[in-house]
């Protein structure tokens, strides 16, 4: 009853998809969870297997990526300090062949969608489980192995540095700010592995009691051992921020997690100590000011000894008082209903105070788990949205982009968006671009707050147009503004108007032809405002049964191979772009004795 109450009434209050929302999710890379999907895989088959995994998330309208780069004390990028992992090669310590950089890949396709993307470190696991495979020469456990703790037997044990000692934590500080300086990431990401979680508790063995007694802080944080164990990960915390504020400001820094802060905290709510059991104080995180985003992991359902929506109130009004942003972290749960987790999203985002979404994991899109990825793509997440700005770290607003224009360059090219950044100096700020849609001219530059007015978000200075997805006119006026890196806006470009293409000419094969062989070219006349264009290939010259239709063709003409008949087939072709769709060519029609496949042209 409340579930149907719930989602009644949100339909009712979201008519429209909030305009910024942060849309993330993991993309695990320890264990081939999400990517890659077996470490034997071809580098050409790692690279189509992550665009298609891009792919999926961006239909979907997510925003953010949150790459895990460092699972092991590894690397899945060119580190200056960690082996390659094995999870990329099948053996820790192996670069790629032939020779690319995941991390520098991902960026590049992430931000060509208009994502963000966060580089997901795992701060102090150095070995998940114990002789799983052999380390490399320079992996952290054989170069400094007085820095380790192990728990656990060998055969399924668990190593970590020691949070502990001072030089663990610059090297921690080291190996992040390395990527930070030489990678174009948007935002650093740091999970809950921090002190072991149970049964490995540290507390039960007091293994780092030397550390303690030899690497006191000299102050309130020394009372005992697990204060002196949380103010270990709060330095690490204080340290890293400031770090990343100095060399790029504009880098976020965030953190998820365990979704119990404590027992009975809010009341009612049971589950593990997080506070005392691994030493986690996202709340001294806060109010410290050394994160600029937290993500719990909410992994249950609404109700019970774990309410999610207990707990997702209780993080949101820790985020509020100091004012730094809350998303919730959520899971496609085995024992979950397929509403559970639109519920979940529903309840984010009737909280003012919470501004977004985490989901674990990115393979879960491609599943369609739950049904989850179709319902966001036709309902949740159905429109594009912005992350949400942080104006604690900027407040400057961009410029507008220049010469805003929707042309064909080249003669025989695709038409599309073209536009420049016009500073030079906000240039390196500005990664994504918001294109918007009105059916009225707008009288002033000021930039929508309504998500329905969105077109697209990209990464890049032009955009070649997706195609329409009915044949309704759409409309006809077009504007862009730029987004820097931490969500800030510029006011709108200037306005331009878009017409429909007129209908194209067929040129070839000529009406009437006669296909001897079983492949066949066919052409038609370029419109200079097309961005695209519908073929359809019938039995009957009414089209009453369509053999073949293709959309998208930016090129003039489109193969047909493998003809068979006898038969006689008739084609035309409409022109199409963000206006509209033009009304279909003159038919023509073309003889041959058999049936045919089809392939495209290229551009």
């Amino acid at each position: 009853m409340f579930i149907a109450f719930l989602l009644n009434q949100c339909a009712f209050h979201f008519k429209h998809p909030p305009k910024r929302e942060f849309r993330g999710v993991w993309i695990a890379t320890v264990a081939n969870i999400d990517w890659p999907i077996s470490y034997s895989d071809s580098v050409a088959k790692q690279k189509d297997d992550l665009t298609d995994l891009l792919d999926s998330l961006s239909h979907a309208n997510i925003n953010a990526i949150i790459f895990q780069v460092r699972p092991e004390c590894d690397a899945l990028y060119a580190s200056r300090y960690e082996p390659w992992s094995f999870w990329l090669t099948g053996q820790q310590g192996k670069a790629p062949s032939p020779y690319y950089d995941p991390l520098k890949f991902v960026i590049k396709e992430a931000h060509k969608r208009g994502m963000e993307l966060h580089a997901w470190f795992n701060p102090f696991r150095a070995e998940r489980k114990i002789g799983l495979y052999p380390l490399a020469q320079n992996h952290v456990v054989n170069r400094h192995p007085e820095w380790v703790l192990s728990f656990g037997d060998t055969s399924s044990g668990l190593r970590i540095l020691n949070p502990g000692l001072p030089q663990v934590r610059k090297y921690i500080v080291n190996v992040v700010m390395d990527v930070v300086n030489r990678y174009d990431i948007d935002g650093v990401h740091f999970d809950d592995y921090f002190y072991p979680y149970p049964p490995n508790e540290i507390f039960k063995s007091n293994k780092d009691s030397l550390t303690f007694i030899h690497y006191k802080h000299g102050d309130e944080s020394d009372a005992d051992i697990n204060d002196w164990r949380r103010q270990n990960i709060n330095l690490l915390m204080h340290i890293l921020y400031d770090s990343i504020q100095a060399v790029k400001p504009w880098v976020k820094f965030g953190i998820s997690p365990f979704g119990i802060y404590r027992p009975d905290v809010p009341k009612g709510i049971k589950g593990m100590d997080a506070y005392a059991k691994i030493y986690c104080d996202p709340l001294a995180w806060l109010r410290q000011g050394s994160v600029d985003y937290l993500v719990p992991q909410l992994y249950w359902k609404i109700g019970g000894d774990q309410d999610f929506k207990k707990l997702l109130d209780w993080w949101a009004e820790q985020g509020k008082k100091f004012d730094h942003h809350i998303y919730a972290g959520h899971i496609f749960g085995r024992t979950f209903l397929p509403n559970e987790l639109g519920n979940q999203l529903l309840l984010v985002r009737e909280n003012a105070n919470a501004y977004g979404d985490v989901y674990f994991s990115a393979k879960h899109f491609q599943l369609n788990t739950l049904g989850f990825s179709q319902r966001a793509q036709q309902d949740f997440y159905r429109l594009p949205a912005l992350t949400p700005s942080m104006d604690w770290k900027d407040n400057e607003i961009p410029d507008a982009p220049a010469n805003f224009s929707f042309v064909s360059k080249d003669s025989g090219k695709a038409a599309r968006f073209f536009w420049y950044v016009a500073s030079k100096a906000q240039k390196d700020s500005i990664i994504r671009f918001v294109i918007y849609s009105f059916k009225e001219k707008p009288q002033n530059s000021k930039t929508p707050e309504r998500s329905e007015f969105i077109y697209t978000i990209v990464g890049g200075s032009e955009y070649l147009p997706a195609p329409l997805k009915d044949m309704s006119n759409k409309p006809k006026y077009f504007a862009v503004t730029a987004v820097n890196r931490l969500g800030l806006e510029s006011p709108l470009s200037r306005v331009i108007s878009i017409e429909p293409p007129k209908a194209t000419s067929l040129m070839m094969p000529r009406n009437g032809f006669v296909a001897c062989e079983d492949t066949l070219v066919l052409r038609w006349q370029w419109q200079p405002n097309a961005s695209g264009y519908r073929l359809q290939v019938a039995e009957d010259p009414d089209f009453v049964k369509i053999n073949l239709e293709k959309i998208n063709l930016r090129a003039t003409s489109c193969v047909l191979t493998g003809l068979k008949g006898p038969k006689e087939y008739y084609w035309r072709v409409a022109a199409e772009n963000p206006a509209g769709i033009s009304k279909y060519s003159k038919v023509f029609s073309f003889k041959k004795p058999e049936c045919f496949q089809t392939r495209d042209g290229n551009e």
